[in-house]
């Protein structure tokens, strides 16, 4: 009987398989856990990004007093891609039937270059005040 204990040394090849199945799930988890992490920060810096071009340009919206209505678009110096839309909204008379104030829906359209899907909005509404003539 010690005979046959003493030729059984190491382990069989369905052992050894079943080690490597395994140690792949495992490491296929743990790989897609980083790459989803790296996704996710990628992601996080495009919104951050986004978010600070987005409300820098549409704070300077209308500062000089004019706010051209229609379309416009182009690019920041990062490489993010903007589309701005402004219409023209309602206008409030004064008691003498004079325009006083004008409202502008604005709307600001943020993407990543293309091959990527993401895309940051925001929108606000812009309000000039006129001065009222007698």
């Amino acid at each position: 009987m010690r005979g046959q204990l003493n030729l059984r040394r190491g382990f069989t090849l369905l052992e050894a398989l079943a080690a490597f199945a395994i140690l792949a799930l495992a490491l296929s988890q743990l790989l897609a856990g980083v790459s989803g992490g790296a996704r996710n920060e990628s992601r996080a810096d495009f919104l951050m990004r986004a978010a600070r071009h987005g409300t820098s340009q549409l704070d300077t919206l209308g500062a000089d007093g004019n706010i051209a209505i229609g379309e416009s678009s182009g690019r920041y110096e990062d490489g993010l891609v903007w589309r701005l839309m402004v219409r023209q909204g309602r206008a409030v008379k004064g008691p003498t039937g004079a325009i006083i104030a004008a409202s502008f829906p604005a709307r600001l359209i943020i993407e990543r270059p293309s091959g990527y899907a993401d895309a940051f909005v925001l929108s606000t509404v812009k309000v000039i005040a006129y001065e009222e003539r007698s």
